[in-house]
């Protein structure tokens, strides 16, 4: 039997470095993981166009999941009032373009990142950003079911491909999708964190979270503005024409 590990459950709830190593510890997500997730760039990269398509199709399935694009989002906000009937929101309205550009960044992202204390807080960002709480300023919320759902639908899309990619040795390949497996469910805790309430936090406590997620959302901002147009624009173009020879993988 090993040596039990003490956690302290109150830093589980007010320290995201601590709470990402417990959780990524439990569930063996390692070091080896993190960089087999880089290493599937080349096929998962070439991908990212097909997924975010599959993605918004998916959401355009249910008008439960669609309506939210009514709505203002994090970093959007609507001015059309036509476009604030749903009815009016198609595939090529700016608030599709809009997301599909955001989800285009985090798979871009996930391949690439280091796995430092600034992605983790961006990872944290993006599961605080679909929520309404007193430390946001958008008020969008996203109700947990359709997150999870989601979560299960890209995780589909994503290892599916990986399985049908023929660019690695067998025993690679199931390492790689291993490891994405493990992913998802690191991210998900970090939607869950938002949704779930285990406890709850005394003043104190609320005052050090909010002026750590205020730290964390104003790092996250600055490096998302500090992303030049033109990258982007070569990135999207080189992830179309990628998208185009890896959609086979999702055939």
């Amino acid at each position: 039997m090993p040596e039990m590990q003490h956690i302290d459950h109150d830093r589980l709830y007010t320290d995201l470095q601590y709470r990402y190593d417990y959780v990524s510890q439990f569930i063996g997500f390692t070091e080896k993981d993190q960089e087999l997730i880089k290493k599937s760039a080349s096929v998962v990269g070439g991908l990212v166009p097909t997924i975010v398509d599959a993605v918004y199709d998916k959401l355009a399935n249910f008008d439960i999941t669609w309506s939210h694009f009514a709505q203002d989002q994090e970093g959007l906000k609507i001015k059309d009032a036509k476009s604030r009937d749903v009815t009016h929101v198609t595939m090529g309205s700016e608030v599709i373009t809009f997301r599909k550009t955001m989800l285009t960044k985090y798979l871009k992202k996930l391949v690439t990142a280091e796995w430092n204390l600034s992605y983790l807080k961006y990872l944290d960002w993006v599961g605080h950003i679909h929520t309404t709480t007193p430390l946001k300023k958008s008020t969008i919320n996203v109700e947990y079911i359709h997150c999870n759902a989601l979560f299960g639908y890209v995780a589909a899309v994503v290892v599916g491909a990986l399985q049908k990619s023929t660019e690695w040795e067998d025993d690679v390949r199931d390492d790689i999708v291993n490891a994405y497996n493990k992913f998802f469910w690191l991210q998900n805790d970090l939607f869950a964190k938002y949704y779930v309430k285990d406890r709850v936090l005394t003043d104190k406590e609320k005052e050090a979270v909010a002026r750590e997620e205020q730290l964390k959302e104003n790092e996250v901002r600055r490096e998302l503005r500090s992303e030049s147009l033109v990258n982007a624009a070569v990135g999207v173009a080189a992830g179309i024409a990628l998208g185009v020879v890896g959609s086979k993988y999702l055939r």
